[in-house]
């Protein structure tokens, strides 16, 4: 989301991109000649300059300093615009072809699903290939793909962004961003983002699919492996209301991992963030001592507040609806060198077993701590509350399953785009239907993108 604890004081020393949300890649360093710490704190998370980047469709906001780069390929000249409907309106091409390679190796000592503990070297866990950039002053374009041993090549990203759309009313007032992409419902702690270290939250990665009904065989389960942390097709129309106020309204597929729709129903959601201090969303400047570069250490001091709505529907094992809604709410404080925030996430399934058989809540309560030690040192501290509520087959009360989940790590900027993370993944107390035993571990990561 927006810079995170130091962040902006690692904005200008720091830098990163989005390389594990691929928002921000390498290639915008090639084409504007400026190091990854300008939008990054440390990779993949973002900070103040790099999210308003993001939503200006990877163009830097005009009130924003205007990096020195490669000038652009142009489609068409200037005064076409003056012609329009009778010309073409002019758009623009990278000089160099947009491309990045993101390669992760990673150490892990981890329980395997008998309840052993080994050690594993997954070298690479993955491979990603990213493209992205501005096409003109209206039009954005991003790719991500992925390639990992197990499940050979996936695309999860391909979207394009149309910005401005309403120039007259503002120039940032309505955005249209069209295809695979990944919803942002929460900037905060999103894995594209704002992730400093590894490990996810549990709501980020929960499927109902995962949970058997109690009292009838393990197999049991719904057929929905919808969660919220996946990418899908989807129409989003997005803008900022004020220069502190943004907004987003969506339709997606859902249907889960699945390229083609699994019914005959599409999604919707919204998101709300508001921005008190600091830099503002859309790039503008409270002050000449928050410009990266400028005299003095830069420093960022603001309040983020964001809530979400997501509402669906998918088919059951039985063949019937199950319709899911969902609903978070996260606040961040920024001061310096910290970046604390902490939120909440609710949703329930009505029926995701068919034939009524009952409700699946659950809930997270989930938060986390990070301190820029040095400008290429962050001591990073993650913890969460999960909670789902199942019926049961033999009760007529539904049964409760909670999780504790805490997660220390450290990240270490060996190059503004080589970071070695450690982090562990504890579960102090594990509570799962179908699990016996938690299955934390130990990670260390190597993360290289160029």
């Amino acid at each position: 989301m927006l810079i995170a604890s130091a962040l902006l004081v690692a904005g200008a020393a720091l830098g990163r991109e989005h390389l594990d949300s691929r928002n921000l890649i390498p290639a915008f360093a090639r084409r504007y000649r400026i190091g990854c710490s300008h939008c990054h704190v440390a990779a993949p998370k973002l900070n103040a300059v790099g999210e308003a980047f993001r939503l200006n469709g990877y163009r830097f906001p005009e009130g924003q300093p205007q990096p020195r780069g490669e000038p652009a390929i142009p489609l068409g000249e200037e005064p076409w615009k003056d012609l329009w409907p009778n010309a073409v309106w002019p758009g623009e091409l990278p000089a160099s072809l947009p491309l990045a390679l993101r390669i992760q190796s990673d150490v892990e000592i981890a329980r395997d699903e008998s309840g052993r503990t080994g050690l594993n070297f997954r070298f690479p866990h993955e491979v990603y290939l990213l493209a992205g950039g501005g096409l003109g002053d209206h039009l954005g374009a991003f790719l991500e793909a992925e390639w990992t041993r197990e499940n050979g090549p996936a695309l999860l990203q391909a979207k394009v962004k149309l910005q401005r759309l309403l120039p007259w009313r503002g120039g940032r007032l309505l955005n249209l961003w069209i295809g695979l992409q990944n919803l942002y419902l929460f900037t905060f702690a999103d894995r594209q983002i704002d992730r400093a270290a590894r490990q996810a939250f549990l709501w980020q990665r929960f499927r109902p699919s995962e949970v058997p009904l109690p009292g009838v065989s393990p197999e049991a389960r719904p057929a929905s492996a919808f969660r919220l942390g996946l990418t899908e097709p989807a129409i989003e129309l997005n803008g900022l209301i004020a220069p502190r106020l943004y907004y987003g309204l969506g339709l997606g597929q859902g249907a889960g991992a699945a390229t083609a729709d699994n019914n005959q129903h599409k999604d919707v959601y919204f998101k709300l963030r508001y921005k008190a201090g600091g830099l503002g969303l859309d790039g503008s400047l409270p002050s000449a001592r928050s410009v990266p570069g400028a005299k003095g250490p830069p420093s960022e001091h603001s309040l983020v507040v964001e809530g979400f709505g997501y509402f669906g529907s998918e088919p059951t094992a039985a063949g019937a609806e199950s319709r899911h809604r969902h609903v978070g709410l996260n606040a961040r404080l920024i001061r310096g060198p910290w970046d604390i925030g902490l939120g909440y996430v609710w949703g329930r399934d009505d029926d995701p077993w068919g034939a009524g058989a009952g409700a699946l809540d659950r809930a997270s309560l989930f938060g986390k701590g990070e301190y820029l030690l040095y400008p290429w040192l962050i001591a990073s501290f993650k913890g969460e509350w999960f909670s789902f509520l199942v019926p049961s087959a033999s009760s007529p009360d539904r049964i409760r399953f909670t999780e504790t989940h805490l997660m220390p790590g450290l990240v270490v900027l060996i190059r503004q785009n080589v970071r070695l993370v450690a982090e562990a993944d504890l579960y102090p107390s594990y509570q799962h239907p179908a699990r016996s035993f938690a299955p934390g571990g130990v990670w260390v990561r190597l993360d290289l993108a160029f």
